[in-house]
C-alpha cells in the first residue's frame, strides 16, 4: 500500500484479532510487505481463528479485562512487543446498560495503552482507535440522534456513550506521549471472522437459508419505514483499507474520521437482491407504517430443527444459529430513522474509495461458504 510514510520497518499490535475489523486488518497486512511490515502482533481472548501461515504473526490469547497491565506486558514481552510501532484496536465488550459499557470498554482500552506504554513507549508512532456511528447517536431516540449528515465534529448527545469515554482517553494518552491518533468512526460494519457470527450479515444469511430450504419468502423483518430508510455501511475490508492508508500517511496526525463505503442504500434496495443470491424467488412485501411483519427472535428459534437438519446434512457449523443475534437483527432492522455519514473529511485527506454495500454483503455470503457456516 502506497503512502508518503517513512519505509522503516514496522511492528503492528491488533487489539480484538479474533473480531470482524481485527481478521479485517490482519487480512490486509498478510499482504503487505515484509520490508514494510515486519511483525503482525495479534491479541484476542480466544485462541486465533484465522487459518494463516506467515511467519510475521505471533498471536497472544489472554482476557484483558481480567488481566493486569503486568500480565499483558509479560506476553507483549515474548513476540516483538518491544518493537511495537502502530497500534489497531478493535476490542469490544457487550454488556447490558450505557454505564456498564462504558465501564469495561474503558478498562479495556486504558489496558492497552498503558501495556503499549510500558512495552514500546518510545517506538510507538501511531494508535487507530475505531469507534462507531453509535458516537451520533444512532442507538438512541431521535431526540438524541445527531444532524444529517453525520460530521465528525457534531455535539455530544446527553448522558454515558462509551465512544465518547474512549475517544477522549486516546487523545489524553497521546498527547501525553507524542503519538499520533487516529480515530475511524464506521456505520453498521459488514464482514465475518471465524467462529464470531455476532453480526447482522451472518444473521440475514442463516435467515436467508432456512427459508430457501421451506421454499417460503424471504419477508423483510421490519416495518414500511425501515425498509426505506436511507442508510450507509461500512465494509470490514474497506474499513481496514482506510484506517491502514490513513496510519501510513504522515499528513494524518491527529484526526478523527466517518468511514463508509460511500454509497446510499435502502433495504428495499438491498432486500432484492439478497434475494437473488440465495435463489430465493422475489415476494412484494406487504409491510405496515410502524409494525414489523416478522421477528427474527420469534421466528428464528421456532425453526432451529430445520437448521440442525440443514447442518448436518451439509456438514456446517451448528453453532451458528446459537450465536446469531436475532435481537440485534430485529432492532436494525425496525428502525426508521435514516442515518449516514459525510465523508467530506477523508476525502479532503484524499481517500477516494467507494464500495458496493452489497458487493460487501456479497463477499460477505462467500466467505461464510468457504467457513461452511452456510450452503454452497
Amino acid at each position: 500500500m502506497s503512502s508518503s510514510s517513512s519505509l522503516s520497518p514496522r511492528v503492528a499490535c491488533i487489539w480484538g484479532a479474533n473480531g470482524i475489523s481485527g481478521t479485517a486488518m490482519i487480512d490486509l497486512l498478510i499482504e503487505q510487505s515484509s520490508n514494510e511490515w515486519n511483525y503482525i502482533i495479534c491479541i484476542s481472548r480466544r485462541p486465533f481463528q484465522l487459518d494463516i501461515n506467515d511467519k510475521r504473526i505471533d498471536f497472544i490469547s489472554i482476557d484483558i479485562l481480567n488481566s493486569t497491565v503486568d500480565e499483558i506486558v509479560n506476553e507483549l514481552e515474548k513476540v516483538n512487543g518491544k518493537m511495537i510501532t502502530d497500534i489497531f484496536h478493535y476490542t469490544y465488550i457487550e454488556k447490558s446498560t450505557e454505564d456498564e459499557l462504558d465501564q469495561v470498554n474503558k478498562i479495556v482500552l486504558e489496558k492497552a495503552l498503558d501495556a503499549c506504554v510500558k512495552i514500546a513507549g518510545k517506538t510507538i508512532k501511531s494508535f487507530s482507535l475505531q469507534t462507531g456511528y453509535k458516537y451520533y447517536g444512532v442507538h438512541k431516540t431521535k431526540e438524541d440522534l445527531a444532524a444529517l449528515p453525520f460530521t465528525e465534529n457534531a455535539p455530544r448527545h446527553q448522558g454515558a456513550n462509551f465512544y465518547f469515554t474512549q475517544e477522549d482517553l486516546l487523545e489524553d494518552y497521546a498527547k501525553k506521549h507524542n503519538w499520533r491518533y487516529i480515530i475511524t468512526r464506521p456505520a453498521t460494519i459488514i464482514g465475518v471472522a471465524k467462529g464470531n457470527f455476532m453480526n447482522f450479515a451472518v444473521t440475514i444469511a442463516l435467515y436467508a437459508t432456512i427459508q430457501k430450504e421451506l421454499g417460503q419468502p424471504l419477508l423483510f423483518p421490519g416495518n414500511l419505514k425501515s425498509w426505506n430508510r436511507i442508510s450507509d455501511h461500512s465494509t470490514a475490508s474497506n474499513n481496514a483499507r482506510f484506517q491502514l492508508w490513513s496510519v501510513l500517511n504522515e499528513n494524518i496526525q491527529h484526526e478523527i474520521f466517518n468511514i463508509a463505503n460511500g454509497d446510499l442504500v435502502t433495504f428495499r434496495d438491498l432486500w432484492s437482491k439478497i434475494e437473488n443470491y440465495f435463489g430465493i424467488p422475489h415476494c412484494e412485501q406487504k409491510l405496515n407504517e410502524n409494525e414489523a411483519q416478522l421477528k427474527l427472535v420469534e421466528y428464528m428459534p421456532k425453526h432451529k430443527d430445520v437448521w440442525i437438519r440443514i447442518a448436518q446434512r451439509e456438514n456446517l457449523d451448528e453453532k451458528a444459529f446459537d450465536y446469531a443475534t436475532w435481537a440485534f437483527a430485529d432492532g436494525s432492522l425496525r428502525s426508521p430513522l435514516d442515518r449516514y455519514g459525510n465523508l467530506t473529511k477523508a476525502r479532503e485527506f484524499g481517500w477516494t474509495t467507494i464500495v458496493d454495500t452489497f458487493d460487501g454483503y456479497a463477499q460477505c455470503f462467500d466467505r461464510l461458504k468457504k467457513l461452511k457456516v452456510i450452503p454452497s
